[in-house]
C-alpha cells in the first residue's frame, strides 16, 4: 500500500512538471504557429489563447509543490509566495479558458464541459484564497485540493484524448467526451481524498 501511494505521488509530480514544461514548446516554436496548429479550437481571440497557454502551465508546475507537506514545512514563506503565483496564474488561465471554451469544437457538449471546468477552477481557487485569508487552514487545504484537481485536467486531457483517437474514435466524438472526462474524475478523486482525510482525523480526535 505504501509503495502504491509513493508511485501515485511520483506520477503526479512527474506528469505535472513534464506536461507544464512541454507546454512551453509553443514559446520556442512560435506562438503564431501554436495558434495556427490549434485545429481543435475555433478561436476568436489570439490574445486569450496566448495568455492561456502561458499561464496555465505555471499553475500546473506549481501544483505539486503546494500539495507537498514537506515543502510547506521546510519554508512556509516560499509556500505562500508560490501560492500567490499559483492563484494569479489560475485566475488568468481560468478567465481566458472561459473565452476559449465558448469557441471550442465539439458543439454544445464540449463547450459546456470546458466552460464549467474553467468556472469551477476559478471558484475553487478563489475560495481557497478567501478562507486562508480568514485563517481557516483546514478549509484552505480542502479547496486547494479541489483547485489542483481541476488544474490537473491539463494532464488528463493530454492522456485521454490520444487514447481515444488511437482507439479509432473520431475527433467529433472524442472531443465532447474528453471535455468532461478530463476533469470530472479528477474532482471525484479530490472529494474522496478530502472525505477520507476527514474520516481519519475524526477517528484519531
Amino acid at each position: 500500500m505504501f509503495h502504491l501511494v509513493k508511485i501515485r505521488q511520483v506520477m503526479f509530480w512527474f506528469l505535472s512538471i513534464v506536461v507544464a514544461l512541454v507546454s512551453y514548446r509553443f514559446v520556442v516554436l512560435g506562438m503564431d504557429q501554436a495558434y495556427a496548429g490549434a485545429t481543435h479550437q475555433l478561436l476568436t481571440s489570439k490574445e486569450a489563447f496566448y495568455l492561456h497557454i502561458i499561464t496555465a502551465p505555471i499553475a500546473l508546475f506549481i501544483a505539486p509543490f503546494q500539495l507537498s507537506k514537506r515543502f510547506r514545512a521546510h519554508s512556509i514563506r516560499r509556500h505562500r509566495l508560490m501560492g500567490k503565483v499559483y492563484c494569479g496564474a489560475v485566475f488568468l488561465a481560468g478567465t481566458t479558458g472561459v473565452i476559449i471554451a465558448f469557441n471550442a469544437n465539439g458543439g454544445l457538449i464540449a463547450q459546456s464541459g470546458f466552460v464549467l471546468l474553467a468556472v469551477l477552477w476559478l471558484l475553487a481557487t478563489f475560495r481557497a484564497m478567501q478562507v486562508v485569508m480568514r485563517g481557516q487552514m483546514a478549509l484552505h487545504q480542502e479547496w486547494m485540493i479541489r483547485s489542483i484537481a481541476l488544474t490537473f485536467a491539463g494532464v488528463t486531457l493530454r492522456v485521454i484524448l490520444p487514447v481515444q483517437l488511437l482507439a479509432g474514435i473520431s475527433i467529433d466524438v472524442a472531443y465532447p467526451a474528453v471535455a468532461w472526462l478530463c476533469w470530472v474524475p479528477n474532482l471525484a478523486v479530490a472529494e474522496y481524498v478530502i472525505r477520507r482525510s476527514k474520516t481519519s482525523q475524526s477517528q484519531y480526535a
